[in-house]
């Protein structure tokens, strides 16, 4: 009984401080200059330790949910919810514990999708939505684990991961305005595949085939057209990271197939159509990203001798890439963003599973 209040609080308080979170917040989509300040603000810490959780935020309300405690064995449903207004954490549960679980939000709702049982591949979809403070459940057309999920505006995507017949082309396109459900296929099958959206368009890049070889391939799905299109990165890539700001999308790090804790970045301009490459400060692969709305940080990951404390911090209207270092170096994490709120959540110490939580901040 106390999580389903703690949950109704948390849902109350979120659409009650939405209404003003405009005025409490810089405008997270300021197109012109940006913002030219971001701070690492320190540690804070969730209700439970785990890795291969999800997060996805909006209208100033970050949730992670899921995971493992420890390789798989232990799961679970718990949900955290971060209210970046007040600075204080809320807590429910998903309707089914699972870990290697997919996360977006649209249109003021958060998705959490598939992912792993204690049994078997999972099919459900976990739906949060802000206004109406309800859970409601949906499935995905083909259960799986290892998807990738994004959105823009009313349109979230959910594609790739595998599932009992293997390695998965599946992709589930929800319309949250319209709450329908429609399938797509990705041009190959791949799992551990990394989504990003800027613009228009979401790009869904490199993982694993099934025989496990790492992929180069990138599926764009522009939604604005409802068309698809093919592209290819530098290198193949497994176990790396992605976000979108802006007009821009950089995927970085993993693994190639010949080598291990790669720098490479590789930038796709959506306006242009054009591919260009950087570096991180620092190979490493099971990293994560964060985009929002004019900066992407790269946090955490394995960069050869253990779990990094470095976070690389790409700014989008200059190109300038920077550099700080957040307080426990952790793989495996989940991030997200809302308004001018990016955090790093959970994920794998040196001890094991972390409730760690990271919280950054951007200003003008």
């Amino acid at each position: 009984m106390k999580k389903i209040i703690l949950l109704f609080c948390a849902a109350f308080l979120v659409v009650t401080i939405n209404s003003c979170s405009k005025k409490s917040t810089p405008n997270p989509t300021d197109p012109e200059a940006g913002f030219t300040k971001i701070a690492y603000n320190g540690p804070t810490n969730f209700s439970v330790a785990r890795s291969g959780l999800a997060g996805a935020g909006t209208n100033g309300s970050i949730f992670f949910a899921g995971g493992t405690m420890d390789n798989g064995t232990t799961l679970s449903k718990a949900v955290d919810v971060y209210n970046i207004i007040q600075g204080i954490w809320y807590t429910g549960t998903l309707s089914k514990a699972r870990y290697q679980l997919a996360a977006t939000s649209a249109n003021n709702k958060i998705i959490f999708a598939g992912g792993h049982d204690s049994t078997a591949y999972s099919k459900v979809v976990d739906i949060y939505n802000l206004i109406k403070n309800i859970w409601v459940s949906a499935q995905l057309s083909e259960a799986r684990s290892g998807l990738a999920a994004a959105s823009v505006g009313n349109i979230a995507v959910f594609a790739g991961g595998k599932g009992a017949n293997g390695v998965s082309k599946t992709v589930d396109i929800y319309d949250a305005g319209a709450n329908k459900w429609t399938t797509a296929a990705l041009s190959t099958a791949r799992t551990g595949l990394v989504a990003a959206t800027a613009g228009t368009k979401i790009l869904f890049a490199g993982g694993v085939d099934g025989n496990e070889v790492a992929q180069k391939t990138v599926d764009i799905y522009d939604t604005g057209t409802q068309t698809w299109s093919v592209a290819a990165m530098s290198t193949e890539r497994s176990r790396f990271a992605g976000a979108g700001a802006v007009n821009k999308i950089v995927f970085a790090g993993g693994d190639t197939n010949t080598e291990g804790h790669v720098k490479t970045a590789d930038i796709y301009d959506v306006t242009t159509n054009a591919w260009t490459t950087a570096q991180l400060s620092e190979g490493r692969d099971d990293l994560t990203a964060v985009g929002v709305p004019n900066k992407i940080v790269f946090a955490g990951g394995y960069n050869g001798t253990g779990p990094s404390t470095t976070a690389d911090i790409y700014d989008v209207k200059s190109g300038v890439w920077t550099t700080v270092t957040i307080n426990q170096g952790r793989t495996l994490m989940a991030g997200a963003s809302s308004d001018n709120f990016i955090l790093f959540a959970g994920g794998k110490d040196v001890n094991g599973a972390s409730k760690v939580v990271d919280l950054f901040t951007l200003s003008n």
